[in-house]
């Protein structure tokens, strides 16, 4: 009786005595997840699309109020809301995410994280009508507001790393792909979405900005388009069997396997991209668009700037998936590495950006490549490296992120801007390096698992003595 029908082109499985049957008992959710395993990879693949599409859009309009927070609010509410947000990005990716994958799914996750991304954007808006003459009652909102958004992120990055790479799996199955080439493809398809929303999210605010629309109106304007894009996402396929998150464990049994992974060297090879990303970003949004951009050609020229970055990486993310099919990701990590490299040592080799003027918008093209690299060629890698515990792998890979970005925030007023720079150029020419490191130590793991097939116990006693 829990089966009637299936929603029109999506696959999910509704039910007379509650809406989607991932709400309702644990086995109509098991019948879920076997639905969506069963679907044919065309659907899978629209499937995606949509998840990615509805993603994008939540993000964008959320993350939008996080940069323009510190202009909107008193300086004071805003410092203090954008620090507990990293601090509660990491403690959700490390403690949070894994655990609520595992007892939700991932399809549950995401929805869960999303909703209090929206939960964001609502206590921002009553920050903001609160004006910044209220300093007490601005902090107070925003940084419940914040600390809702850091836990949302830490376990909306790690389920997004999950149903990419149960979708990956799935899909190679069905089609008999290279799970390589897929993860390179879907990495592209995700990035692409994800950056031009972002773009448009942000080209949106600043055109009402231009009409002096308040903050609380855009803000009240940008949680419906974040709660549309939350219920939509319910339409999604749930696609049980997430590698890394087992159902019915323990929370404690899945935070130690988070922790687990710190033993695999790969795991610390492979974290060059995450790493030199937080540290160029700092360096860009921190220093050069203070010192350099805002003086050399004025204050309008940041926000457009900063938006030719994200167009660019949406452009090249598309692209970069299409080549990582044919050249493999090596390769992109190498283009990324090197565009990352270029912003630090261009500073120092030429007069450090003094009379640049309009040419500065080179550092943010390049940026915005190396950004395109990190949004799409380097969570595929994560993937392909870990497809047995996806979970845990996203879990620390948005570990990574969150904690460079948190170093660069609480640690500023020592980081300066050349500082900066150097830390970027010496990991942005680490990361090749790790990544070749980690793909030797896995075909040699590889051939260790081989030669140990080919022997039988007999054998293997008779090495032995």
């Amino acid at each position: 009786q829990a089966l009637v029908s299936l929603g029109p082109g999506t696959g999910v499985a509704t039910s007379r005595r509650c809406g989607l049957a991932m709400d309702c008992e644990p086995s109509n959710r098991a019948l879920a997840e076997r639905q969506g395993e069963s679907s044919s990879a065309e659907e899978l693949r629209a499937n995606f699309r949509w998840f990615s599409l509805q993603f994008a859009v939540n993000h964008g309009v959320v993350t939008t109020p996080l940069v323009i927070a510190t202009s909107h609010l008193s300086q004071h509410a805003g410092f203090i809301g954008n620090a507990l947000l990293n601090i509660f990005t990491m403690l959700s990716a490390l403690l949070f995410a894994v655990p609520l994958i595992s007892m939700l799914g991932v399809k549950r996750t995401v929805v869960l994280g999303m909703s209090l991304y929206c939960l964001y954007v609502v206590l921002f808006a009553c920050a903001a009508l609160a004006g910044k003459e209220a300093v007490h009652t601005q902090l107070v909102l925003f940084s419940i507001g914040s600390c809702c958004g850091g836990a949302a992120a830490g376990m909306l990055w790690t389920a997004q790393g999950s149903y990419f790479a149960r979708t990956v799996t799935l899909l190679s199955l069905k089609e008999g792909t290279d799970r390589a080439q897929l993860s390179s493809s879907l990495a592209g398809v995700f990035a692409a979405l994800y950056l031009s929303l972002e773009v448009a999210s942000k080209l949106a605010w600043a055109a009402m900005d231009a009409f002096d629309i308040s903050s609380f109106v855009t803000s009240g304007l940008f949680l419906v388009v974040g709660i549309v894009s939350t219920l939509l996402m319910r339409r999604v396929l749930p696609l049980g069997g997430c590698a890394g998150a087992s159902a019915g464990s323990s929370p404690l049994s899945q935070i130690q396997a988070v922790a687990a992974l710190w033993s695999d060297p790969s795991l610390w090879l492979l974290s060059g991209l995450n790493l030199t990303f937080g540290f160029s970003a700092a360096f860009i949004n921190g220093y050069v668009n203070a010192q350099f951009t805002a003086k050399q050609v004025g204050p309008w020229a940041v926000p457009m700037f900063a938006a030719c970055t994200s167009l660019v990486a949406a452009i090249l993310a598309k692209f970069f998936g299409v080549v990582g099919m044919r050249t493999g990701k090596g390769f992109l990590l190498f283009v990324g590495a090197v565009s990352f490299f270029c912003i630090p040592s261009s500073f120092f080799a030429l007069n450090r950006c003094g009379g640049w003027k309009g040419w500065l918008i080179v550092l943010y093209f390049l940026q915005g490549a190396g950004r395109a690299v990190y949004e799409s060629t380097s969570k595929g890698i994560f993937a392909d490296f870990f497809p047995d515990a996806s979970a845990s792998a996203f879990a620390n890979c948005m570990l990574q992120s969150a904690s460079s970005f948190a170093t660069c925030f609480f640690l500023s007023s020592l980081l300066t801007g050349p500082v900066l720079a150097q830390i970027a150029m010496v990991l942005s020419s680490l990361t090749p390096l790790g990544f070749l490191g980690a793909v030797t130590l896995r075909h040699l793991a590889e051939k260790r698992r081989e030669m140990q097939e080919t022997f039988s116990p007999d054998d293997e006693k008779a090495l032995g003595s």
